[in-house]
């Protein structure tokens, strides 16, 4: 090497090896692509000679430019989520960010309409739901302004149309940067490459489904557990080989509460119970007129205007000290309205009614099962069964039964609890199911009407006489 490229500083150059491309800033700071020439003629400005000492020999800036080629060499080149613009090491690797977030500056003041917004979609009768949102919100932006990753809860809404689900996404954007993504399709399976998403810090989620299946369901729980929880993210892009990056974002949701609506989301249970936050919207009436274009024009620049100022709220929120998580810097909740809808509609709900409607039809007296899960399925799916066709449909995957048990087992749905326990015998897995509730808990009914003729019980003394 020579003495010259030793001597002098190496450019601020970058070489991208998968499009061959060369990197540098321009007078404004801003990162453009240029080309081989453009960026030698760059690097001459540093000094290096491009005329060659010797026939045959490398110049200096082309000694530069195979410098900046082993030593300059990134290998992503784009804007990534929670990070400002310029170089960054990630997983071993050196990244270029072109581009980063655009901060809306908090200031203190006033923002009532954003205030009698919130309190309009958030405070269900006497349970006030936004200590929740704020919560997730300042979690949100103390890790994104930081630049520094922290797990996070998928924050989701559920009501009717036109309670502003969706306006609050688009003012969850701008209070986050600036950017969002939509990530739908990679989390269902509908793709598998999910590259796009690293280029906003707000994931943003609508009801984009009629129905999903459980299985859908269940992959949409592991991508929520992986997404939100995992600092190193794996980004795969159309034509590209994968690579590790570690992006800064946060995840919202909008979903009418409708029971077939509600199913987009996964099953409450242990795993991923507590990486979720369902608020309740109620209907309400918008603080501002709406219906037109100028008039909901002239309403989002209203709240848009009030955002320093709700910003400076939530970075100086206090979270109540029961609210506080140390992991997600907020506890995860879900109202019950809507934890009582999806448990209506999950499917281990719906082989319990299976099960009731399959093993004690008729019987007077029905006593607990005992079996593996194979064999309860056996006895579901029997041919000519009176729950045979419902059966066949639910369990229509291997130990979707046991799988379906074991939630049952765990859950916390009213008509569920302590129905199912299971114990281990030489090996295997043996469920114990006790009949419904009602079928051993209430009493026989008194039986009024008899052959033999029956006095009125008689009243204490002195009640008769009030009575007449």
């Amino acid at each position: 090497m020579s003495k010259i490229i030793e001597a002098l500083p190496t450019p601020p150059v970058y070489y991208h090896a998968v499009e061959s491309s060369y990197w540098r800033q321009d007078g404004k700071s801003a990162w453009i692509k240029v080309n081989e020439s453009t960026a030698k003629s760059f690097i001459a400005d540093y000094g290096y000679s491009k005329t060659a000492t010797a026939t045959g020999s490398n110049s200096e800036v082309e000694r530069c430019l195979m410098k900046i080629q082993s030593e300059h060499n990134v290998v992503y080149v784009g804007p990534l989520a929670g990070h400002e613009a310029g170089i960054h090491e990630m997983a071993g690797n050196l990244v270029l960010v072109t581009t980063g977030p655009k901060w809306i500056e908090a200031k203190a003041g006033p923002w009532p309409t954003l205030d009698k917004l919130f309190a309009s979609m958030f405070v269900d009768g006497v349970l006030d739901q936004r200590p929740y949102f704020y919560g997730w919100l300042k979690s949100a932006r103390d890790s994104l302004l930081n630049g520094r990753w922290k797990a996070s809860q998928l924050f989701a809404m559920a009501g009717p149309v036109g309670t502003g689900k969706s306006l609050t996404q688009n003012l969850i954007t701008l209070m986050l940067g600036g950017r969002s993504t939509k990530p739908f399709q990679y989390m269902m399976g509908q793709t598998t490459f999910n590259s796009h998403m690293f280029r906003g810090e707000h994931q943003m989620l609508e009801d984009e489904a009629e129905s999903i299946d459980i299985r859908s369901r269940r992959q949409f729980a592991a991508n929520i557990k992986t997404i939100l929880t995992n600092k190193d993210q794996n980004c795969h892009g159309k034509n590209r080989e994968a690579l590790t990056l570690q992006p800064v974002w946060r995840m919202t949701l909008s979903l009418n509460d409708d029971p077939e609506r509600l199913l987009v989301l996964p099953p409450f249970d242990s795993d991923v119970r507590d990486k979720i936050i369902v608020l309740k919207v109620s209907k309400a009436s918008m603080p501002m007129k709406t219906g037109t274009v100028d008039a909901e024009t002239e309403f989002w620049e209203r709240l848009v205007s009030e955002l320093p100022a709700f910003l400076d709220h939530i970075d100086h929120y206090v979270v109540p000290a029961e609210l506080q998580d140390s992991r997600y810097g907020i506890v995860a909740y879900q109202h019950p309205e809507i934890v009582d809808k999806i448990q209506d509609t999950a499917p281990e709900i719906k082989l319990l009614e299976i099960i009731d409607g399959g093993l004690w039809s008729g019987q007077d007296n029905p006593r607990a099962w005992d079996g593996t899960a194979a064999q309860l399925e056996k006895k579901l799916t029997r041919e000519n069964g009176q729950v045979s066709y419902e059966a066949r449909r639910l369990l229509s995957w291997n130990n979707a039964a046991g799988t379906y048990l074991a939630r049952l087992r765990d859950s916390k749905a009213e008509q569920a609890q302590g129905r199912v326990q299971s114990r281990k015998v030489n090996g295997n897995t043996v469920w114990t199911i006790a009949p419904a509730r009602r079928a051993l808990d209430e009493p026989e009914p008194v039986a009024w009407a008899s052959s033999e003729p029956c006095e009125p019980p008689s009243l204490p003394a002195g009640l008769r006489e009030k009575l007449v």
